[in-house]
């Protein structure tokens, strides 16, 4: 065959078969771009030159048989979009998340954690997590004036409130005053709100002046200057001689008056011996697992108990450890004649001593749980729980067991009188124990006292405006046969009253049971000036535990983590922590 036949036979095996191709090789050939379809064009190497041809004048040819391509990367990935700002489902989320950071004590940084941010997404999808600026800066001013509205509202509503107030450094080194308020609402409840928690006005002065100063223009704030019954602190001389300065009258705290009386006695030469031998033996088990895993064997429970470390600046946390190493001392035998090098076990003379110290311990320690609330009334308590305090040491004396316990009950008894008898002497608790329908005058120790608080009762009723006298019956409904609180009150002779009018119906009425309600009491009864007087006595605190309460939580808000916190940012957390009741 010649060239040209070779020619021709090669060119006709480059031409396109009639052949249909497979799917297989139809989906590995390359799709080729619009650009190249349509007459031949000049181009330098690229498709811009195609494109614009295109463009101008073959624009259908651009979207013919094209996908949309996806507005945003949420519908790309088959998603809703984040809800907007104005959405109510993220302002109720951003409220909550909120409410969880005051609620919990959380750090704001808490919104960037990595688990809490996955839980979100996994929960609400659409909800966008704010950062913690915003929760700092806008949510929480935000929460604090409109909780604020609410308290004011509350607070205009009274015409009396009872007052507690403290100090405090925190972990930033900086120092802080509290202020709580409590008063009787209208239909006889005892509220409590925390109304600031914030640096003096000087910070570097802490003395009567620049106290008062700082209370007075906070209670400013709050319209609260001519409202103040009686402010509730501890025994510090400066914190009484503030309120001489506002004229404000001090009564002071029991609990903290307990605290020392009890300091008193742990610091006795007899008492301080074995006191310091329990917390040797305590301190063995707390710092080795060995001895603690051998005392958890020993007592053969499936919830064993542990020993109680005490604590300097709480008597109670001695009187704790005390009565746990009672319970459990055969264990605790046991398991130190086990160990080498551990402290000697408890003697059976010494065990008869802390079998003493708890027994004169145990009155004051219930005295200050009792006066310690701030849910129910405890003013009227203070003069009861002492005399019942008196009532118990005598018991107590006659069960003594060794020469060491009597010699603490003739210390307890001259501290007792030395640091709480004068409580008696005080017009608020005198009043308020007075028209406590439980107590009236069979609560006083000495019925002299008595008889003056029913005079001091009878220049308060004349500083009231004139209302018509009416019999206030029994509340039959707040009746019970529950044990009563106060032994001595049982087969006490009845004190008549001199008094004429509601004043004797009232007081020569039956005494409801100590375990009732005052306030429920009132709020049952007709209105009267004793009525007038029961709400406005009994929002005043018997201790400052409150205040201290406060401090307890600004602990855990201003950590080691947060030492940061600017004082306004403590201040409004604590606020709408502790007043959440309002909303």
């Amino acid at each position: 065959m010649d060239d040209e036949g070779r020619m021709e036979n090669y060119l006709k095996r480059l031409e396109p078969t009639e052949e249909v191709e497979t799917e297989s090789a139809q989906k590995r050939k390359r799709e080729r771009s619009v650009v190249w379809d349509g007459k031949h064009l000049k181009t330098a190497g690229n498709t811009s030159n195609l494109l614009d041809h295109l463009k101008r004048l073959h624009p259908s040819r651009m979207t013919a048989d094209k996908e949309p391509m996806p507005k945003t990367m949420a519908t790309f990935l088959n998603k809703e979009p984040f809800y907007g700002s104005d959405s109510n489902v993220k302002k109720r989320l951003d409220k909550k998340v909120m409410d969880m950071i005051v609620k919990d004590v959380r750090p704001f940084s808490c919104v960037h954690d990595e688990g809490f941010v996955e839980l979100m997404q996994e929960a609400v999808p659409r909800y966008k997590l704010p950062s913690r600026t915003y929760f700092r800066d806008v949510m929480l001013p935000t929460e604090y004036d409109l909780l604020s509205l609410k308290l004011r509202a509350a607070l205009e509503a009274v015409k009396h409130v009872g007052l507690t107030t403290d100090l405090w450094t925190s972990a930033a080194n900086e120092g802080y005053i509290t202020i709580t308020c409590h008063f009787i609402t209208e239909n006889f409840k005892l509220t409590s709100a925390l109304l600031s928690t914030a640096p003096l006005m000087t910070p570097t002065n802490h003395n009567a002046q620049n106290i008062a100063d700082s209370i007075s223009l906070m209670l400013a704030k709050w319209g609260l200057l001519s409202k103040v019954v009686t402010v509730t602190t501890d025994n510090d001389s400066t914190m009484k001689k503030a309120c001489d300065i506002l004229e404000f009258k001090h009564l002071p705290c029991l609990a903290h008056t307990i605290n020392l009386l009890a300091q008193d006695i742990l610091k006795l030469a007899a008492v301080n011996v074995i006191i310091s031998k329990c917390k040797r033996i305590v301190t063995y088990f707390k710092h080795s697992t060995i001895a603690t895993a051998k005392l958890k064997e020993a007592q053969n429970t499936n919830e064993p108990l542990l020993l109680i470390q005490e604590v300097s600046t709480r008597w109670n946390s001695a009187y704790a450890m005390v009565k746990r190493i009672l319970q459990i001392n055969e264990y605790v035998t046991l398991t130190l004649l086990k160990l080498r090098n551990g402290p000697s076990p408890i003697t059976n003379e010494e065990l008869d001593v802390l079998n003493d110290l708890s027994d004169l311990l145990s009155p004051f320690h219930e005295a200050t749980l009792s006066v310690s609330t701030n849910t129910k009334v405890s003013v009227s308590l203070i003069i009861p729980v002492i005399a019942e305090i008196h009532h118990k040491m005598n018991q107590v004396k006659a069960q003594l067991r060794t020469q060491e316990g009597k010699k603490i009950y003739v210390v307890v008894q001259k501290r007792l009188v030395e640091r709480l008898d004068s409580f008696e002497t005080h017009t608020i608790p005198r009043i308020a124990t007075l028209i406590d329908p439980r107590f009236k005058k069979d609560g006083f120790l000495r019925s002299s006292n008595a008889e003056q608080a029913a005079e001091a009762l009878e220049l308060e009723l004349l500083s009231l405006e004139p209302t018509t006298p009416r019999r206030p019956p029994t509340p039959e409904s707040t009746l019970n046969e529950a044990s009563s609180k106060f032994s001595f009150l049982q087969n006490k002779p009845k004190v008549k009253s001199t008094r004429a009018d509601a004043t004797r119906q009232f007081m020569e009425n039956e005494n409801i049971p100590d375990t009732c309600d005052p306030l429920k009491y009132w709020e049952m009864t007709a209105d009267n000036e004793l009525k007038l007087v029961a709400k406005k006595f009994f929002c005043v605190q018997a201790s400052s535990c409150e205040s201290e309460r406060v401090f307890s939580l600004a602990g855990q808000t201003i950590s080691d983590r947060r030492t940061r916190l600017k004082p306004e940012v403590v201040d409004q957390l604590l606020f709408l922590n502790k007043n959440r009741h309002f909303n």
